[in-house]
């Protein structure tokens, strides 16, 4: 069996120019077996990139790149242009995984990236969570994906403050992105119509979908009715998270429905959403047909009553940790246990 190589610049939080010339030279050693270079953790400048970018297009076998949190400190206008470096270096070559989350990307900085986007069509991982992208650098990203066919799997932009048209521009390249698996698209500040734009492309183009994260967002009033439909007719769907988005109490009563209709939920966030006691036992009884598969359960800031609360405890009581506390009191709960217990032993 060929051996694959991991090109890994240990993160140490430094400021890094160029390659020293051990690591040039491990590189070239091991240029045509590697399949993933590491370079998160420190910050590079635009010098480093230039160099940089003659070994990576000499990685014929390149697959995964894990740049996360690359530019602590460096200038708005370094930053564009080192991720154009990186960005050109990868064309041609059959990149199935890109993390640049926790980088002040910014919209230039997409837009430094859409030559590259526009020919992954091989890409299977984009990670671009907290990237300062905004509305004009989710609209670049939007149009790299939508030149030809993409075989994106995941796709994470939470934390960029896409907002409604940011929401309404990242659904315009849902058709040409058709086994979208995972979209997680949390805290963006996504209110009515650019949620309904969202959910309505993601069921209209992506039935392979499997996660949605929208947590943090806006889901009320009309954009229930549509994200009850895309539960009910994504028959991969396994893993939820609505949590925070201001769902009001009356209008769980869809979502509560379509969920009975998952074949199999794992992952389910369903957070602060107004659920009432009756509602609660409800999802108790659509979750204790699932009991087997699910993984995670979050069900904190809703409005159940304690003999709910309990029946759910005890329904998880041999899966540990996968029921989340109900309360913020909760997980202080075993603490304040111990505590007590350590001071009746006290003896003054």
């Amino acid at each position: 069996m060929e051996q694959t190589y991991t090109f890994t610049i240990e993160s140490k939080k430094q400021n890094i120019d160029a390659l020293t010339e051990e690591q040039q030279q491990e590189f070239k050693a091991n240029a045509d077996k590697c399949e993933i270079i590491v370079l998160k953790g420190n910050s590079y400048s635009k010098q480093f990139f230039n160099q940089f970018a003659e070994h990576i297009s000499t990685a014929k076998q390149l697959q995964k790149i894990n740049a996360n949190d690359i530019f602590v400190g460096k200038g708005k206008d370094e930053i564009p242009q080192s991720l154009q470096i990186l960005g050109n270096s990868l064309i041609g070559l059959n990149i199935l995984s890109l993390d640049l989350s926790n980088n002040a990307v910014n919209p230039f900085g997409a837009e430094a990236l859409k030559p590259f986007l526009k020919q992954a069509h091989q890409l299977q991982k984009l990670f671009l969570n907290n990237c300062g992208l905004g509305i004009r650098g989710v609209a670049q990203v939007s149009e790299g994906l939508q030149e030809g066919e993409h075989n994106l799997q995941i796709l994470a932009i939470a934390r960029n403050r896409a907002e409604c048209d940011g929401a309404i521009e990242i659904s315009k390249a849902f058709p040409t992105c058709k086994k979208l698996k995972e979209l997680h698209i949390y805290q963006n500040g996504i209110k009515q119509l650019g949620m309904i734009e969202l959910l309505s492309s993601l069921n209209k183009n992506c039935s392979e979908l499997t996660t949605i994260d929208i947590r943090d967002n806006f889901v009320h009033e009309a954009t229930t009715q549509v994200l009850s439909e895309l539960i009910v007719n994504c028959v991969h769907l396994t893993a939820i998270n609505i949590s925070d988005c201001n769902i009001q109490g009356k209008q769980n009563k869809q979502i509560l429905e379509a969920l009975t209709k998952l074949v199999k939920i794992e992952r389910l966030g369903y957070n602060y959403a107004e659920l009432n006691d009756a509602q609660g036992n409800e999802l108790y009884e659509t979750i204790a047909k699932q009991v087997e598969n699910i993984t995670k359960l979050e069900l904190k800031g809703n409005e159940f009553k304690k003999a709910t609360k309990q029946k759910f405890k005890e329904l998880f009581a041999t899966k540990e940790k996968v029921l989340g506390p109900f309360d913020s009191d909760d997980e202080d709960e075993e603490e304040a246990d111990e505590l007590q217990k350590l001071f009746s032993q006290l003896v003054i």
